[in-house]
Parts: C-alpha cells; structure tokens; sequence
C-alpha cells in the first residue's frame, strides 16, 4: 500500500496470523478484502492498551458484517437505521477493490449477525455514488432492536465516537464492540477528516461502523484509516488519521431509500387505506377515501373527486390500485372501454388527503388492435422495480393461449404501451381454473403474478410467474401442491396477497367458506425462490356469523407495522355498513376482527353500487 494513500478497513477472514497486542481503538473492523494484503500483515504492531469494549447493549443497532464465501470473506461494521436496512461503507461490497458497487442484489453474498446472535442474510444494495456509503436491505427485518438514531441536521461539534467489531489483542475478529473518541479535522460536502484522542484509532474490521455525534446520533461511516499501531499495520505507521464518509445531510435519503410503498396508501403516512368507489342511481361516480388509523382501524369515508353524470359507464370499466407516478401515495389507474371499441388508461391521483382528484388520459388502444374486454383482468405492482406501479393484463385469447403484457408506469402517473411478458401455450390453462394476484413473492422489489390453479383431478397447485428486470412476466414454476384428496371447494376460495409477516416477501391469505358457514382465513408465505409455502390456518369465523354476499374484503398494512392485513366491509341486515380489521401477527396469520367505523343504515348506501380498493 503507498504510504500517501489511507488503507480501507475491512479485513478478510483469511489472512490471519497468530494473534498479537493491539492499539487502542475504535473497535470496530473497517475491514475491506481489498485494502489488505500479505506485505501489511508482516510487521509487528505498536503495543497500545485495548480500546474501552462498549457495555452490553450499548450499541445495540450494530450489526457485524460477514461478506464472500467462507475461505475468502472480509468483515465489515454495519449500522441499523431501520427494522429492515443497515447502513454500512459501500466498499465492503466491491467485487474487486476500488470496484463500483452496483444497486441490487449484492455480487458478495453478505451476512448481517446482530448484538443478540441473530443471523440475517443481506438482500439488496443502494449505494451513494458520491461517497463511501451504502444501505443494505435484510432479507428479513430485525423486530426488538431499536435502529441508531439519525441526525435531523449537520452537527459536527464536539468529541465523535466510532463504533465496531475491530480487532483486539486476542482475537482478530472478535464478536464483542469497542469504541473510540475523535476529533473532527477537515470536512467538506461528502467527508470527514478525524484525528484519534490518545492512542484511538480505527483498524480493520472497522469500516462501515458508525461515527456518532455527542448526542448518540448517526453523523458518518467509517471509511479508510492510517491504521497506525493497529494489528497488522507496518510498525512504522504512526498516523491515526481516519476517513469517514458523511451522514449527516443524508437523513432524506436515508427515509426514502428505507420507506417502502405501503399498498393502498392513498395519504402516504405508511398506513393502508380504503377507497369505496360508488356509483350512484344517476349515474355519476363518487371516489370515497376512508383512512387507516393507527389502531389499525377506518375512519370515515370523505369524497373525493365526481365523476359526472352521464361520463363512466361501469361496466366499461377496470380499476386498479397503485403507486402510479412513485410519489409514495397509492392512486387508481383505470382500464376504459369506449363505445367505438377503443381503449385507453387512465389514472385518477391521489392528493396529500388521500383523496382522488380527476382523471387524466395516458396510452390509447385504437379500435382496431380488436382487444376482447371480456378477455382482460388486470392487476397492479411495481414489475420493473423502479419504484412507480405498472399494470399487468392478463389477456385470455380466442385460442385459449393466455399473454401477460406489461404497461410500465411513468413519472407523470400515466401508462405507456403494453408490451408482451410471457404466453401460456394454446390448450395449458383453464382461464375459469386460474385465480390471479400479484405481489412480490422472492422479495427483490419486483412484483410477480402468483397463481392458484385447480387441475382436472381437483388438485390445486400455486405458482408464480417472477418478473424480469423490463417488468415482464416470465414462464410459471410450480411450489404448494393440495392434493385431490383434501377436497377443496374451488368455489369457496377466495385469494389475496401482501407481506403478511412482514419478511420483505409478498405471501397469499385464502379467504375459504365452508359449507357448514364457518370462514377459515389461511397463510401460505412466500420463500426466498418466489414458490409459496404450505397453507396454514389463522383465524375462523364460527358458524353462522357472517355471509358471504355481504363481505367486501382488500388486503393492506391497515395500522403501518409493515405486516399486510385483512380489511373488510360488511353489510348488515338492517342495511346498517361497518368498517373491520383483521391484523396480522408475526407468523402472518390473520387475527379476530375488530370493527372501527360505522355507516347507520339511515344513510341509505346500495351495496350493490360499492367497490372496494
């Protein structure tokens, strides 16, 4: 390494002498593969006392590091900023040193062990490509540890603290934190210079640790350090100079990298919502916003925009929910007919209310492409991964040959042109055999198409048709399989989708009516391949307490704890309407409901003229 250029602080599993004293430190590895080598690794370390090992549970958000394969992996210090991201160097994950780190699923396989021993399995990568940072969403997200708190705005004053798993006298990857102080040198709009108070100072297995100001708050990653004195360093290195990378003006970045899109989140406050589209005797079209509150129930219904008298015809059209123009506020897109046999897609947005405003016309069909109305379904979800929903058409095809076509989403709200994904051969599926719902089943921030099918022998088998990075969807693979032999009513099954663990992967809920009355609400999660588990059994509703015909059902995060749940509305033999909740628990199994708000039957509502989204 050139004497003039600071070394990373990472370090790798496989260059490991016998152990010997270390300085005083931030122990914590900034640990990178590349910034270590033989040459480093063959001069006795300047003898210094251990740097101060934090007490238990002191840092309690940091996360060690493991990434590559066992015989080659490096170590690296990671922080949680929130339930399901870290933020750690974006060097750590450089395929070859000095290499750019890509977004997406990371290239080294990496591994996040938590304070309480936990292990969880790095899914995704958002780097900064302006400074050594990056966020690293968990393949599962961490419940009972609180994430570091994050400065609101610069605060570069006073003695900073670093924090990691560096090595000790005695263990070159040691499993426990230690800490040190600094004073900050230089800055400029992406860095920090720091000096080390005393004999502090950061070595590998550092980087990618925290640097946290006097009030505990997250101010910078630890990036590159002279490493002098530290473990492996050349004896004639005495600089304890470090390089940190800024987080302190990153804090809206951060919030919009880790946000996820809640489903039906009409307001953007992180909580699903109901939106009642009804149409009235006269026929004008009323769009109704009823919002999530935090108890996970609906307040009442307000109006949104009218669709005039006179304007819609409802059977001319399909409505989809989504994030269209990726303002993190769900709207509805709308698929319309017109009476010369045109089609064209519209989206209606949603304001910071949560209310919907008037439509706007995007991509057109013309008559003449000859498009069969009764042959789509339509389904929403973000296929291409680029943060806005898209639409995805199901077309059913006069030869029994079945399209998934993809229209991507733009940042104005609208469609653009349906392009084709994958075809079913001619004569392979039953359209009345299929039920459809999209989600992102494998957790890569793609949404899918899952499939429950019933075959001829009344099996039922679900599948999944994964989308590619275009946002199209590819050829079905096959997972849970219920055998003839369990003799599931085809008729009694109902199907939704969200992430109803909370794990980062969509999973299925069966909502299924049986024959005796009673209503079985059934989990089947989603693995790591995008396959579906086995279904398992949450909450029944005993007999004779609810009827089908009055149920409205729509899945969302109704009280924003990240789990997807059951929403209902229900209408009562007195005409009397109520708003229901059926959460989540951690297992993804759907709870008792509970009721929220109340339409008294006085108000006069056609339930007939109701759809929920």
């Amino acid at each position: 390494m050139p004497n003039g250029v600071p070394r990373f602080c990472t370090s790798e599993g496989n260059l490991m002498p016998a152990p010997r004293p270390r300085p005083t430190r931030i122990a914590g590895p900034l640990v990178t593969a590349f910034a270590v080598s033989a040459g480093l690794l063959s001069s006795s370390p300047a003898l210094a006392a251990t740097g101060p090992e934090a007490a238990t549970g002191q840092f309690a958000s940091l996360v060690k590091l493991t990434i590559g394969e066992e015989g080659s992996s490096r170590s690296c210090t990671g922080v949680l900023v929130d339930r399901s991201w870290i933020a750690t160097a974006a060097s750590c994950f450089a395929a070859t040193p000095g290499a750019s780190v890509p977004a997406g699923r990371p290239v080294l396989k990496g591994t996040a062990t938590l304070g309480d021993g936990r292990t969880v399995e790095v899914a995704d990568l958002a780097p900064r490509t302006d400074r050594d940072l990056a966020l690293a969403r968990l393949a599962t997200p961490v419940d009972g540890i609180a994430p570091v708190k994050r400065a609101a705005a610069p605060a570069l004053t006073g003695d900073l603290t670093a924090a990691g798993f560096g090595r000790t006298k005695t263990e070159w990857v040691p499993d426990k934190i230690h800490t040190g102080t600094f004073t900050l040198g230089t800055k400029d709009a992406t860095s920090l210079t720091l000096t080390g108070k005393g004999a502090d100072v950061i070595c590998k297995g550092d980087a990618g640790g925290p640097l946290l100001n006097p009030a505990g708050e997250l101010i910078g990653i630890n990036s590159r350090s002279w490493q002098g004195g530290c473990l492996g360093a050349p004896a004639t290195e005495a600089r304890t100079g470090a390089f940190s990378a800024r987080a302190d003006d990153l804090n809206g970045w951060i919030q919009e990298t880790v946000r996820t899109t809640t489903p039906r989140d009409f307001n953007g406050d992180g909580r699903s919502d109901a939106v009642m589209v009804y149409h009235h005797a006269n026929s004008a079209i009323g769009f109704y916003t009823s919002l999530g509150n935090s108890s996970g129930g609906f307040d009442d219904f307000t109006i949104g925009y009218t669709v005039p008298v006179n304007s819609w015809d409802r059977a001319s059209m399909k409505l989809i929910a989504g994030d269209f123009n990726g303002d993190r506020r769900a709207d509805v897109g709308m698929m319309y007919r017109f009476g010369d046999g045109s089609i064209r897609m519209f989206t209606g947005l949603a304001d910071a209310a949560g209310h919907i405003q008037p439509f706007t016309v995007s991509a057109v069909v013309p008559a003449s492409a000859g498009w069969d109305w009764n042959a789509i379904e339509l389904h929403s979800g973000d296929f291409n991964g680029d943060g806005r929903s898209d639409a995805v058409m199901v077309y059913h095809h006069a030869n029994s040959a079945i399209g998934f076509y993809t229209s991507l989403g733009n940042s104005s709200g609208g469609f653009d042109d349906f392009t084709l994904g994958y075809t079913v051969p001619v004569n392979s599926w039953d359209r009345a055999s299929m039920k459809l719902v999209a989600g992102d089943f494998n957790g890569d921030r793609r949404a899918d198409v899952g499939m429950m099918y019933r075959f001829g022998d009344g099996s039922i088998r679900m599948f999944t048709g994964l989308a590619d990075a275009a946002g199209h969807i590819q050829p079905f693979t096959v997972s849970a399989v219920v055998p003839a032999s369990a003799g599931w009513d085809w008729n009694a099954i109902e199907l939704h989708s969200g992430d109803f663990n909370g794990d980062g992967r969509s999973d299925a809920v069966m909502v299924y009516h049986h024959a005796n009355s009673a209503i079985g609400f059934y989990t089947s999660l989603g693995n790591s391949s995008g396959g579906f588990d086995d279904f398992t059994l949450g909450y029944t509703v005993p007999v004779n307490s609810w009827d089908r015909a009055s149920m409205k059902l729509v899945a969302g995060d109704l009280n924003g704890d990240r789990r997807t749940d059951i929403g209902m509305m229900y209408r009562f033999g007195d005409g009397a309407i109520r708003m229901f909740t059926g959460r989540a628990d951690s297992a993804g199994h759907i709870q008792p409901f509970t009721v929220s708000a109340v339409v008294p039957a006085g108000a006069g509502w056609d339930w007939n003229a109701i759809r929920l989204h």
